[in-house]
């Protein structure tokens, strides 16, 4: 367990790549967009958010140099926040919230807002005042909570809207190793070894495989990031139906409607994979006799599904998908992922620049590992985080995140299938980001199709 003082919170491996790259890619910051079903007060909107200022305090923290590495120090709950938050909150009633074109270029703005981390605080908050539905777009770095601290901030301000009392979110700070360490100390070498054979063969795959992606430049800096937000053209119930028919899960479908979309891409070369970086949630791994509480902040890993073979079947599409998944999940459950986050855990020690320069140097020379997306789902956004009953409900949400390579967030509303597509504007156009959505769309339907018949 890492060390708390009652204002010091130590960075786990995560959070110390986030601190290193801020100045190479930008602020990780992630704008989450809510469209409301009535209209809100202002100062009733603005007086939630300072309150949940002061129930989540990693919102005031700040990054800060120790004398070897960077910790967040929390800012007392005081007149500095006081001021700090006033320029955090902006009202802009000038946006016009009814055209989707003016909603989609202020949110891609708001991706591209740089916050001060070593000053604060770790939240930005615009809101737009509406007659009928107005919008509040909240955002924070990644730095300071992944997607499932971000869903659950989201929850306490509409409970905050709705008058219903906000819970306060603990700070805890375990080292991410607890995730990943065998139940008993004499099994360590084992499970490294087998960690490291899964990561060779993976290697060793890879390096004879031609990963389809997005129509790519490579450029040796970051530029802008792109958004592309729309709905999927099948209802989601259709999909669930879809899915249950083959006996999968909803998100296995989904992923594998993605790689089939990519593979198509090249139907003639038989080196042809659409590798998909997985999100995992690392919680569900650390050992309840740790005692741990919620764990807000960010405690995400993830794993790759590679998939060959654009002449697939539906049905071996998707069983061969699913046992990737599977397959991945079940690695951090007999806990064989230890070769790759142990080096990750003992990157911290090479200190913030030493990081930021190989990142620089990996940039240039564009070795990145390759990628065809990165896929997260966020799953029913709605039914998790609107009252029941509540005058006020979110009826329209977007979720987005700066990144530095394609990434495609999933989200379930009102039974429609939201994806947010974001990527390099300096490497891939528009156009052609486009053009997947609507292939993507394509796949979807035929999916449905074949598995209803």
């Amino acid at each position: 367990m890492a060390a708390i003082t009652h204002d010091i919170v130590p960075f786990n491996r995560t959070e110390h790549a986030y601190a290193a790259i801020e100045g190479l890619a930008g602020t990780m910051i992630q704008p989450y967009l809510l469209r409301l079903s009535a209209p809100v007060d202002t100062l009733l909107v603005k007086r939630v958010l300072r309150d949940l200022v002061t129930l989540y305090p990693k919102l005031r923290a700040v990054i800060e140099p120790g004398l070897h590495r960077y910790h967040f120090r929390i800012l007392p709950d005081d007149l500095v926040v006081d001021q700090l938050f006033e320029l955090a909150f902006e009202v802009q009633p000038h946006i016009n919230v009814d055209d989707p074109a003016a909603l989609l270029a202020w949110q891609r703005r708001c991706l591209h807002h740089v916050v001060p981390l070593e000053k604060g605080i770790g939240l930005r908050v615009w809101y737009v005042p509406h007659a009928q539905r107005p919008v509040l777009m909240f955002a924070v770095p990644h730095i300071f909570a992944d997607g499932m601290t971000m869903l659950h901030l989201v929850k306490q301000c509409l409970q905050g809207i709705n008058g219903m009392p906000m819970e306060a979110m603990p700070i805890e700070a375990p080292s991410m190793v607890g995730a990943i360490a065998p139940a008993k100390w004499w099994q360590w070498p084992g499970k490294v070894w087998r960690s490291r054979q899964h990561k060779v063969a993976e290697r060793q795959l890879l390096a004879k495989l031609n990963v389809q992606q997005l129509p790519r430049q490579p450029h040796p800096n970051y530029g802008t990031s792109g958004l592309s937000l729309g709905g999927l053209p099948v209802p989601v119930a259709d999909l669930r139906k879809a899915a249950r028919q083959l006996g999968v899960t909803l998100n296995t479908f989904l992923t594998a409607a993605i790689a089939q979309t990519f593979l198509e891409q090249a139907p003639d070369d038989p080196k042809a994979a659409a590798v998909i970086r997985t999100s995992v949630d690392m919680r569900r791994y650390y050992p309840k006799s740790a005692g741990h509480g919620p764990l807000w902040g960010n405690h995400v890993g993830a794993f790759l599904v590679i998939e060959q073979g654009p002449g697939k079947s539906l049905q071996e599409r998707v069983k061969s998908v699913d046992a990737s998944i599977k397959e991945g999940q079940s690695r951090f459950a007999r806990r064989e992922m230890a070769w790759t986050y142990l080096f990750e855990e003992l990157m911290p020690l090479m200190g913030r620049t030493l990081i930021g320069h190989v990142g620089v140097a990996l940039r240039r020379a564009d070795r990145f590992p390759q990628i065809s997306a990165h896929a997260t789902s966020l799953g029913d956004v709605c039914g998790y985080f609107n009252p029941k009953g509540a005058a006020i409900q979110v009826e329209q949400f977007w979720a987005a995140v700066n990144t530095i390579s394609p990434i495609m967030g999933l989200m379930e509303a009102n039974n429609e299938l939201l994806c947010s597509m974001i990527w390099q504007e300096s490497e891939t156009s528009a156009d052609d980001v486009a053009a997947f959505r609507q292939r993507l769309g394509v796949t979807l339907q035929r999916m449905v199709q074949e598995a209803g018949g």
